[in-house]
């Protein structure tokens, strides 16, 4: 975006970035899970599943908010979307994840019980809305990038992570472990986040995303997209290194002069 700024009868135009930056991926590959439910403030409370018993593994039915607790020592799993009753398409199937406020950054806590296969760590797309009826797409897979682990998004619509943890935390087991946490900073807010089958994952023949958790974190702390605050900022401090270059052009024009 552009910011004309005018002084003296002058106008100084300062070009800035868009607001939110486009950025790389970035990928690590830590096994302590603490490590990410340490960046987490809170959680939000999954719904619209099914438990559908298997392995000993699951969340229960009906509702399920995580905790740092259970997921450094058990790591359950929802999954089962079911259809959606809140306007989203009804041929996928979809799991709601429900914070008590607005918020842009999430971390996504997958849960991965196909080792070895590309579609596990990348198996979800992201929906989100502020009242469960009008909602905006925000992430979906469209390929992923490897033949083997650890496997790289290859391409994707709408915001992609700014980091995955592309390993599993802290291994596998056939009844799923979580793993591949990503983080998103998205442009705007939202209080509800739906979850359905990537299109990636789906066109693989799973059409079956599985999460261990959804939380939300502080951008600033973690290094994510600024708040809208910290570009606030931002802003000024570049009107008052431009007005700085003005003031010392202006006065070397007059001693010129």
């Amino acid at each position: 975006m552009k910011i004309r700024a005018l002084f003296g009868g002058s106008v100084l135009a300062l070009t800035l970035a868009a607001a939110v930056p486009a950025c790389a991926t970035t990928y690590t590959s830590d096994p302590n899970i603490v490590d990410f439910t340490n960046q987490v403030s809170s959680y939000a409370t999954f719904s619209n599943y099914s438990d559908n018993p298997c392995c000993g593994t699951n969340a229960p039915s009906g509702t399920f908010t995580p905790t740092a607790n259970e997921l450094q020592t058990q790591g359950l799993r929802v999954y089962a979307g079911g259809p959606s009753n809140f306007g989203l398409d009804p041929s996928n199937n979809w799991i709601l994840a429900s914070f008590s406020s607005e918020t842009r950054n999430i971390l996504v806590f997958s849960n991965i019980d196909h080792a070895g296969a590309s579609y596990d760590g990348y198996q979800y797309q992201i929906w989100g809305s502020n009242d469960q009826s009008t909602w905006t797409p925000l992430f979906d897979v469209t390929s992923v990038n490897g033949s083997g682990e650890p496997f790289t998004l290859g391409t994707s619509t709408g915001t992609a992570p700014f980091t995955v943890n592309n390993v599993q935390t802290p291994g596998f087991n056939p009844a799923g472990t979580v793993g591949y946490e990503a983080t998103f900073s998205f442009l705007n807010a939202y209080q509800y986040y739906a979850f359905g089958s990537s299109t990636f994952a789906t066109q693989q023949g799973n059409a079956d995303q599985e999460l261990s958790a959804v939380g939300t974190f502080n951008a600033s702390v973690n290094g994510g997209v600024p708040e809208s605050s910290t570009w606030a900022m931002m802003i000024l401090g570049f009107l008052g290194v431009g007005f700085v270059a003005y003031r010392r052009k202006s006065a070397q024009s007059f001693r010129l002069a």
